[in-house]
């Protein structure tokens, strides 16, 4: 409180106070109003021998006139201090392994450029955003089984057990919903632990083994547990390797993204990989059950 000192009184002097606080509130700069950029999804244009477009996209790193604005997990709505025209640019991310915290950047991609045009306290939809492959990715194994024939076989299964393709319904979060081709898997009713082995009909070899990403993609809905896996030979000899247990996905279609770096870093030039997935049906489930599987993609740089 502010006084004045008399002899022998003080003064209050109550109306002083809002007129140093309006002075102070002149001294700050006024607060800058973002615009806001809306981004609900990004969609896939492939060539006849790149496969299908289907994606599960589920984070975008974004930049703004190349300034790096940040991952954001989409749908997504992202304030920025920048209004008129300006660069966007998107680099995707997938969840690796099916987890939900775990983006890491789909480096098959280009990156995405387009323009927008933002305005001041508004919200502007990037809805034109599409992702291409970089040239010298080499597809080495693309299967959606729509030609009504597979390179996705049954190495192993006891008896009860079958494999075939399918007409089924799809959907993936609400996306590409309609019918597909895909590989049913049965699994025979039975009081014991049971596994079908299903693999890629061939081995692949010449990849790249000194660090780049090399990635297995696949769609699959299953009711029981399964392992992805990998079959590596070389001159050091033949080893099964257990990558990724994929859990149920509760009548869900699931997209996985599987990076198999790990595990062909600094091998001899020689090696070469079989690509495997093998539903697990666990003993104490008694009845048959059907697990589906579509839209592989097996791609790295060339």
């Amino acid at each position: 409180m502010l006084y004045f000192r008399s002899v022998g009184y003080r003064i209050f002097i109550p109306f002083l106070l809002p007129l140093l606080v309006l002075i102070a509130a002149c001294d700050k700069e006024a607060e800058p109003i973002p615009s806001y950029i809306r981004i609900d999804s990004v969609s896939v244009e492939t060539k006849p021998a790149q496969g299908n477009n289907i994606q599960d996209i589920s984070a975008v790193n974004v930049y703004v006139d190349e300034q790096y604005m940040g991952l954001f997990e989409i749908p997504c709505t992202i304030p920025v201090l920048f209004t008129g025209k300006h660069k966007l640019s998107i680099i995707p991310s997938v969840r690796l392994n099916g987890a939900l915290n775990q983006h890491v950047t789909h480096r098959l991609f280009n990156r995405a450029d387009t323009t927008i045009n933002l305005t001041e306290g508004k919200i502007t939809n990037a809805s034109n955003i599409k992702l291409t492959y970089k040239s010298n990715t080499e597809f080495a194994w693309l299967e959606d089984f729509e030609d009504n024939n597979s390179s996705l076989v049954r190495l192993f299964s006891a008896g009860g057990d079958t494999s075939y393709i399918s007409t089924e319904p799809f959907s993936l979060k609400g996306r590409y919903a309609g019918n597909t081709r895909c590989m049913k898997i049965v699994i025979g009713a039975a009081d014991t632990a049971k596994t079908v082995d299903m693999a890629s009909f061939k081995y692949f070899g010449n990849l790249p083994l000194m660090g780049t990403d090399i990635i297995l993609e696949f769609d699959i809905k299953t009711p029981v547990p399964a392992q992805m896996a990998i079959i590596r030979k070389n001159s050091s000899g033949k080893l099964y390797l257990p990558y990724v247990y994929i859990f149920e996905t509760n009548g869900n279609w699931k997209r996985f993204y599987i990076n198999l770096i790990y595990e062909l870093y600094n091998q001899p030039g020689d090696t070469e990989i079989q690509l495997m997935i093998s539903p697990i049906k666990p003993p104490e489930v008694k009845n048959s059950q059907e697990i589906f599987i579509d839209n592989i993609r097996f791609s790295y740089p060339k």
